[in-house]
């Protein structure tokens, strides 16, 4: 039978916990009772296990994730690219989304019985504050795709500079009539990729009026609604800005419906490049957010943190790119931009 922490506290007559205080080399241990402990677990073999030494030391090898509602497109993405680097050191990873108005309160009674080594939050809008005060008590904390707002150690797309390669594209396709439809209003990234966008916009004679500009809440169905809104206004628009995949896959029926050709009278391009985009006809220009990689680096990020590590000063920014398929025209490459027309078959060569 294995002998266990009981078993080395009961025969050097101390309790479990001098025993914990002895394996992590805890200096208000007596020398001798140390001596004595030390000697047991020698002349037993005692070998702690890694989940007691964890605990000894006030770790639980989990993570606590709070989490949009479980429904957001690219939350897959993200979160399999956090487990993939948490599970190579021993972390899981619990997740708590916080759509609910719940949510919030049964995240906040576990993470202050330490019930988690750190938290990743994923675009914590309406509980920062609350956040900022666990950081404060020493719950290490990382934010993840929050905007620029926050002033914890964050991991974030650069949604300005996905909106103006989004821009720049269209400008290079020679659409000037244009539209947008945003993601929710409360999401900060929202407003900075819609700065990005119209930013790149001045000065260059494309038109981007507030009538062309609607808010949808991020389904394929409020991208759809969102553009039969735009196309009941009797707006012209060629170029359509869709700040996600899925809204774009809405949109992109819409317009179908509607007998409005694409790319030909309207070119459209995304944002996320979600697995969908390959599969949507014609098949999705978008701009790449790379999302295992965004949960990776705040996964690293986080065990840093739990290491001891001090936090950064500065958030950490992932760059976007954009994928060039099937809803918008063939212009001349730009940086940054991937091109995803081919079919899988190898190009043949010139002859």
């Amino acid at each position: 039978m294995r002998t266990t922490i009981a078993d080395i506290a009961r025969m050097a007559g101390v309790s479990k916990a001098t025993v914990s205080r002895v394996l992590n080399a805890r200096p208000d241990v007596d020398p001798a009772t140390q001596q004595r402990v030390q000697q047991i677990m020698a002349d037993t073999g005692y070998v702690p296990s890694s989940h007691a030494v964890d605990l000894a030391r006030g770790r639980t090898r989990a993570l606590g994730v709070l989490t949009p509602d479980l429904r957001t497109p690219w939350l897959a993405e993200l979160l399999h690219g956090a487990a993939e680097t948490m599970q190579t050191v021993g972390y899981t990873l619990s997740l708590h989304p916080a759509g609910d108005g719940t949510g919030w309160d049964r995240f906040a009674s576990r993470a202050a019985a330490q019930s988690f080594d750190g938290i990743l939050a994923v675009c914590p809008a309406d509980t920062t504050a609350e956040l900022e005060q666990l950081s404060e008590r020493g719950v290490p904390v990382v934010v993840v795709d929050a905007g620029s707002g926050s002033g914890l150690p964050s991991v974030a797309t650069d949604h300005a500079d996905g909106g103006r390669r989004a821009a720049e594209h269209l400008l290079l396709a020679g659409r000037l009539k244009l539209a947008m439809i945003t993601g929710p209003a409360d999401h900060e990234a929202v407003a900075e990729c819609a700065a990005g966008f119209g930013d790149r916009l001045a000065d260059t004679g494309a038109v981007l009026r507030a009538s062309c500009v609607t808010e949808a809440d991020g389904t394929e169905q409020g991208g759809y609604d969102a553009a039969q809104r735009l196309l009941r206004a009797r707006l012209f628009f060629d170029g359509l800005f869709v700040h996600g995949d899925a809204m774009a896959a809405g949109a992109l029926r819409a317009l179908r419906e509607a007998g409005r050709s694409v790319p030909g009278e309207v070119a459209v391009i995304g944002f996320d490049d979600l697995p969908l985009a390959a599969f949507t006809h014609p098949t999705l220009t978008t701009v790449r957010v790379p999302w295992p990689e965004l949960g990776g680096a705040a996964a690293r990020l986080l065990l840093d943190l739990i290491g001891g590590a001090a936090a950064p000063r500065q958030p950490v920014r992932l760059a976007t790119s954009l994928v060039v398929r099937g809803t918008t025209p063939q212009v001349a490459r730009i940086p940054g931009q991937r091109s995803r027309r081919a079919t899988g078959r190898p190009a043949l060569p010139r002859t």
